[in-house]
């Protein structure tokens, strides 16, 4: 707190009355720009322009595509000694808060009830682009999509022939590079890793990122696309990755949206013979309810949402060759079976 005299100082030189506000619960936040992640309003509120700008990188390319109420987000930014970026942060969640922290400059607060995040950041953590987009603004703003409007679902999706199929499964089993080898011959992607069931709908609309596709290092040995393209090293233990934008690909077809028909678990581990199978349906609810969170209520919405999907049935597909992968795919996207 201030003492009297150094509030007669400040009010004789004019200075901010951010100087007695020690929470900070009063600082100006001037810069305002809505943005449209997966389709829904986004406003963010800030006193940085290179969170804006950081903020236009991640979704400029997004339309609004839902007419929902704005998930708002303010993000203070204050100068720090350091030019190192920040460690990791560590995600938190109880009731209807959830805290994302790294360290006591660089933190972010949601509250799912509302629909609401405030974030402190240090001018260090902006100036690491990646580490701002990935850890605090994408983060924060899916963690608010998916515990208001949608059901997180860990899966890519691609279409054929008008049928959406989710390809789900473990980290590691081909999500991403299947998805992406399924549109170079000739699918809509739609999503690598992250599709978005959209909540209070019958039709099984999901919503993905189709702008980016993100690979493992390995994955230059599978994509020549990707030689030479920079490994994106996101924080001290964050998992090393490379980046591909898929909108300048003209042999890409790209779709935010689609309508799930079927869902097929990945296996390519051990496989003694390439098929397509019969998945255990109770398997596959547990997998996909495991990354839920949210109030009861909303949950409650969540796993009705997944229990409807699940009533296609659920299908694994076995597999150690892509060519062989996709063809199969193809027939039971346009057959059915």
């Amino acid at each position: 707190m201030l003492t009297i005299e150094q509030i007669k100082t400040a009010c004789a030189r004019s200075e901010s009355v951010v100087l007695g506000d020690p929470v900070l619960a009063r600082v100006r936040m001037p810069l305002r720009e809505t943005f449209y992640p997966l389709g829904f309003p986004l406003e963010i509120e800030t006193n940085s322009e290179e969170v804006l700008t950081c903020g236009a990188a991640s979704w400029h390319s997004f339309v609004k595509l839902f007419d929902t109420k704005p998930i708002r987000v303010r993000i203070g930014v204050r100068k720090s000694g350091s030019s190192e970026c920040p460690p990791t942060p560590v995600c938190r969640v109880q009731e209807h808060l959830a805290s994302n922290i790294a360290d006591a400059e660089n933190f972010a607060v949601s509250d799912l009830s509302q629909g609401f995040a405030y974030m402190w950041l240090s001018d260090a953590a902006v100036a690491h682009r990646n580490y701002l987009r990935y850890f605090f603004l994408e983060s924060t703003a899916l963690s608010l999509l998916a515990t208001s409007h949608a059901t997180a679902i860990h899966a890519g999706c691609v279409e054929l022939a008008g049928s959406g199929i989710l390809l789900c499964g473990d980290s590691g089993a081909g999500k991403s590079s299947l998805s992406y080898a399924c549109a170079r011959a000739g699918w809509t992607y739609i999503s690598d890793d992250a599709s978005f069931l959209v909540n209070h709908r019958t039709d099984h609309l999901v919503v993905g990122n189709c702008n980016i596709a993100r690979f493992r290092p390995s994955a230059v040995e599978l994509f020549s696309e990707l030689e030479g393209r920079d490994v994106i090293q996101r924080a001290q233990a964050g998992k090393p990755s490379i980046e591909l934008n898929t909108l300048p690909l003209r042999n890409i077809s790209i779709s935010y949206t689609s309508h799930v028909s079927h869902i097929v678990f990945l296996n390519r581990c051990n496989v003694k013979r390439q098929e397509l199978v019969t998945f255990p349906a109770e398997v596959a609810r547990y997998s996909m309810h495991q990354v839920l969170y949210s109030m009861p209520a909303t949950r409650k919405v969540q796993i009705a949402m997944i229990d409807n999907l699940l009533d296609f049935g659920v299908l694994e597909l076995r597999y150690t060759d892509f060519d062989w992968a996709i063809k199969r795919l193809a027939r039971l996207a346009e057959e059915g079976r």
